[in-house]
């Protein structure tokens, strides 16, 4: 049974709804988390996610404008940031775009699903249309078992936390359509999405990262993986639930298409170097098993040959390698809620080896959804100070379905631990002596 869920829209610095002028140098909504409740009566809140109301007036251009589907209308998003003295910066400007967030994090962390369907198409013809966005920032990630018990404490929020919401220049969408922009007066409303729940938990924070490898690189190294830079007090180890390669298209800021890796080389998953040959390549496997496990959540719609992680509108008609890809996932939640214990433990740098039919002369671009965990120190503070339970009283146990087995020598009792770590815990009083 799902926890009690409630909604409270978020105060805006500049009024509840915000009017961004999307031609000025500093286009962006901030709203404060000062009137959300920490606790309803023995229960604690936490938050699911934020949900943005984004409204563009989109103006297409006659005659050189071209049909917009709306899975483009994500560009209109520059970035988010989302920061609070309790945990530092949980998203910064540059770990994620409007694009990466809609098509790919919102999706997947909504356990592969759109959080609201999407709407039709932009005539190509000349004239204005209103378009409202729903996006949403995951704090929360129902594509974990249980999922809610990822969510973050209210209380870590509403003490000081603002969220940034930065809009795209009116001009973003003519990289699809020629001639194409939105308009003033664009208006941005956000909402926190909460769970009420009888248990406390410390936080446990998954986050959504971007990062590049550099132009020309066939080798890609992805730089500090699970290193949690800018949350507060993390290990630099963590987990990781999900990467992908990006494509340069929908405004996702790839280097170039899927269909120009001819092979792969993900050596730090363990996986052996792979190309079946043509027409199929390195990129096929991959995108045939995510296409396979995704497709019964019906992202796209009921469209005969609409398939994730295409882009809106594709006919697939078979083919897994096809120019029109998002994105290439090389690992991904599983469809029927993923358990953290067992996702690969990461500190560092990470390799994945590509050949191109023609080597990129733009960065590369991956997408991942991992966690750093927090030292015991952190999560002692976090829980004393901030949740009122110090642990002269309290203790944070994982939270597990069975009892643990009895473990016969260190190296069983080692990996029984890894596959604890990461797991949302839950805080009991600790038994009098």
């Amino acid at each position: 049974m799902q926890p009690r869920r409630y909604v409270q829209q978020l105060k805006g610095t500049a009024g509840d709804t915000i009017t961004v002028d999307p031609a000025a140098s500093q286009p962006v909504a901030t709203f404060k988390f000062e009137n959300i409740e920490p606790k309803q009566g023995s229960g604690w809140c936490y938050a699911e996610k934020i949900r943005l109301y984004i409204s563009i007036d989109v103006n297409q251009a006659g005659g050189a404008g071209v049909v917009i589907p709306p899975d483009q209308l994500y560009r209109c998003l520059a970035s988010v940031k989302l920061t609070g003295s309790d945990f530092g910066q949980l998203y910064g400007p540059g770990d994620i775009n409007g694009p990466a967030l809609g098509l790919i994090a919102q999706v997947v962390s909504n356990r592969y699903a759109l959080p609201f369907p999407l709407r039709d198409n932009i005539a190509a013809a000349n004239g204005d249309t209103v378009a409202t966005i729903p996006i949403d920032i995951p704090l929360a990630h129902r594509c974990f078992f249980k999922g809610h018990q990822t969510g973050i404490w209210n209380g870590f929020l509403r003490r000081d936390a603002l969220l940034d919401v930065t809009l795209a220049a009116g001009t973003v969408l003519a990289a699809f359509s020629p001639g194409a922009s939105f308009k003033t007066p664009c208006t941005v409303r956000a909402e926190l999405v909460y769970t009420v729940e009888p248990e406390a938990r410390p936080p446990v924070f998954w986050h959504w990262r971007t990062r590049s490898t550099p132009a020309s690189d066939t080798k890609h190294v992805i730089k500090n993986l699970c290193q949690g830079n800018g949350i507060t007090g993390v290990t630099g180890k963590g987990k990781i639930a999900f990467l992908a390669w990006l494509s340069n298209l929908a405004g996702l800021g790839g280097a170039t298409s899927v269909d120009q890796i001819t092979r792969v080389y993900p050596r730090d998953r363990g996986q052996g170097s792979h190309n079946l040959g043509t027409p199929f390549f390195g990129p096929s496997s991959f995108l045939y098993d995510f296409v396979e496990e995704t497709r019964p959540m019906g992202i796209f719609g009921t469209g005969q040959g609409f398939a994730y992680p295409y882009q809106f509108g594709t006919q697939v008609n078979g083919s897994p390698n096809a120019a029109t890809a998002l994105f290439l996932p090389y690992f991904w939640p599983e469809v029927q809620g993923q358990q953290a214990s067992k996702l690969q433990e990461w500190s560092g740098d990470y390799y994945i080896e590509h050949d191109y039919a023609a080597v990129p002369a733009a960065l590369g671009q991956w997408l991942s959804l991992e966690q750093s965990y927090l030292t015991q120190q952190q999560e002692e503070f976090l829980m004393g100070e901030r949740m009122g339970l110090p642990s002269s009283v309290f203790k944070a146990f994982p939270k597990v379905d069975r009892p643990l087995h009895q473990v016969e020598n260190a190296a069983a009792a080692a990996q029984q631990q890894q596959k604890l770590r990461g797991i949302p815990k839950k805080a009991r009083p600790v038994r009098a002596t």
